[in-house]
Parts: structure tokens; C-alpha cells; sequence
């Protein structure tokens, strides 16, 4: 699996949160679309991104 990819940030994640159960792992990283069978997608390819919102000081809400 490619360093610095989102299969392989998702992927350390589950280990971590399932450890020794691999049905648990990999059939979740196949279910996200970032794996088939064993082989990475190019979605899992992709450099693993960073989600940062900026908070707004007025909130976005449709007043009707």
C-alpha cells in the first residue's frame, strides 16, 4: 500500500481499532471503494487529505 495514501491512513486506523481481525479491515477499505480484493483503487491511491473547515462568524442557514 502506498505511504501517505487514504487507503493506508484508513487502513492503520482500523488495525488499530480491530487488531487481528483482517475480515474486519480490508472488507471495509473494499466496502469505502478503496481497495478491490487486494488490489488498491485509485481512490485509495489518492494522498490521504486534510479536512480543514474555517468557521464562519455567521452560520449558513436558509431563513424562510
Amino acid at each position: 500500500m502506498p505511504a501517505g495514501s487514504a487507503a493506508a491512513k484508513v487502513e492503520s486506523k482500523l488495525k488499530k481499532e480491530y487488531p487481528g481481525n483482517k475480515h474486519a479491515i480490508y472488507g471495509t477499505l473494499n466496502k469505502a471503494g478503496l481497495m478491490h480484493g487486494n488490489k488498491v483503487t485509485a481512490k485509495g491511491k489518492k494522498p490521504a487529505r486534510r479536512l480543514n473547515f474555517k468557521k464562519s462568524a455567521t452560520p449558513s442557514i436558509a431563513m424562510g
